[in-house]
This record gives C-alpha cells, structure tokens and sequence, in this order.
C-alpha cells in the first residue's frame, strides 16, 4: 500500500486512510483542479482501489457542465477502482452512483443524526432539504474494467458565503450542526461503508429498490424530465431494480435511465 503525496494535508490522516479502509494507494495533492480527472489520468495499475485526495479542489465537476463549488473544509475526492474485484458485473455499473449515494446518506446519519437526509436520483444527497453531496461516476477513457467515484461533500466548509444562488440550494454538515467535524473522519467513515454496500451490490444481497426508497426526495411527486430530445413532465413512482427512475404518464409507468430531474413544486393554496 503506496501514498504520494506532495505536501503535508490539513485536513487528512493519510496513514489512518490507508490502514484502516480499503484503498490500496493513496494519491494526494495539495490542490486539484478536479480529483476526477487526476483519477482518470492515472495509468492502470495494480494498486486498485487508488483514492485521489485533495485539500482543495478548484474546477470540480459535475454532470453535464455543471461545477462543484467547494471551499476550505470541504471533502473532494475520487476513487479508481476495478468493479469486479468487488462481483459487481458490467451490467451493474448503473448502479454505482446509487450505491455511492446511500453510503453518503448512511455516513451523514453518524455525523449528523437528527437530521433530515434525502437522495436525489441519480447522483445527489440532501441535508435539511438542501443540497449536500454530489456524485460523478464515470469510466477511463476506452476502460472496459475500471470506474472513477468522484465525490464532493461538504462537511467543515461554511456556505454563508458562497454565492446567494449556491447558499439558497446547498448546505454543510457544519452549517446544519454547528460541529465541526474532521473531514478526515467523515471520509473514512464513508470508505468502509461504501465497502460494504459495494460488496453487497456483489451479492445481491443490497435491495436497491427497496433501500433507496426510504429517503427518495422524488417519490410521490411530479417531476419533470429532461434526455436528449425529450422533455416529459409525470409522477415519480421510485427507482427500477435496474437504477432507473420510473415515472408515470397518463397512467402509464416507463423507467428512464438518464437525464435531468427537477422536481415541480406544489403551488400554495
């Protein structure tokens, strides 16, 4: 188990991440501009899983070309690794933000117990009804057996003064708690859950479905959709065993397996 680092982090124990999680390597930069992208320019190796680190991300990315605002405290980070070492088949790759995400929600509920926590299909986690966690899963360029989790999570970084179209949206275990946590501990915390959700995924022994749906912000509620050329508005009616979200038409139900959810809220009476 290898660590590269170029400088001596603030925020993180490297040798406590290494020892005590899964992770095989440790990539470690002062500053990144995006840990997905340090992650998916690393040559394959047999160091799988590796865990790109930073103590401060400045362009981060998110789906599409949205960005990831992250300031002093907060937690950016990716994971390189090969699916099949944990029996996640090709064909459950889908699933990975899923999975991503509910360890997300599983490692706010040590940090921030009383809290309200939701997930967003595909890719984002809620704290209090604002914006906590995004998530980006993607593969190496021409890569038919590696996947790269990029995570941005905000845990000791307030946003009182991010920018007042962020602060109305996103929020920080910090702001919500007003204990400021080591991100150092929250991500460990999270690395072991997500071994074990990610080996249960495996298994089939993880219900999706069924986990999923306990904190679903959607279910329940008109949305609308967009993918590609389509542009729909119906009523969410959960997740498919597949990852899709499942929305419903005129009576009739068809899982989507991506696009751009937002959520039509309900006009006052």
């Amino acid at each position: 188990m290898t660590i590269s680092a170029d400088f001596t982090s603030r925020w993180f124990d490297l040798e406590r991440l290494r020892d005590e999680s899964f992770v095989s390597r440790i990539e470690f930069r002062r500053e990144c501009v995006s840990t997905n992208d340090f992650a998916l320019s690393l040559p394959a190796d047999n160091q799988s899983p590796t865990l790109v680190l930073t103590d401060s991300q400045t362009g981060g990315r998110g789906r599409g070309s949205n960005q990831w605002w992250a300031r002093d405290g907060s937690l950016t980070f990716s994971l390189r690794l090969m699916p099949a070492t944990f029996s996640v088949s090709h064909e459950k790759w889908p699933l990975a933000s899923l999975t991503t995400a509910i360890a997300v929600a599983d490692t706010l509920a040590e940090f921030a117990p009383d809290q309200t926590i939701g997930l967003k299909w595909p890719n984002d986690v809620f704290l209090n009804g604002r914006k906590i966690c995004g998530i980006l899963v993607e593969p190496p360029k021409g890569s038919t057996s590696e996947l790269v989790v990029g995570v941005g999570l905000n845990v000791a970084n307030s946003l009182s003064d991010a920018p007042p179209e962020v602060r109305t949206l996103a929020t920080s275990i910090f702001d919500e708690t007003d204990n400021d946590f080591s991100p150092s501990d929250v991500l460990l915390k999270f690395l072991q859950r997500f071994e074990t959700l990610i080996r249960d995924l495996g298994n089939d022994s993880l219900n999706l479905n069924e986990r999923w749906q306990q904190q679903c912000t959607l279910t329940g509620h008109q949305i609308s959709l967009e993918s590609g050329d389509h542009h729909i508005i119906g009523l969410c009616r959960g997740i498919s065993d597949a990852g899709a979200i499942n929305v419903e038409t005129n009576g009739i139900v068809r899982p989507w397996y991506g696009g751009i959810v937002r959520r039509i809220e309900e006009r006052e009476h």
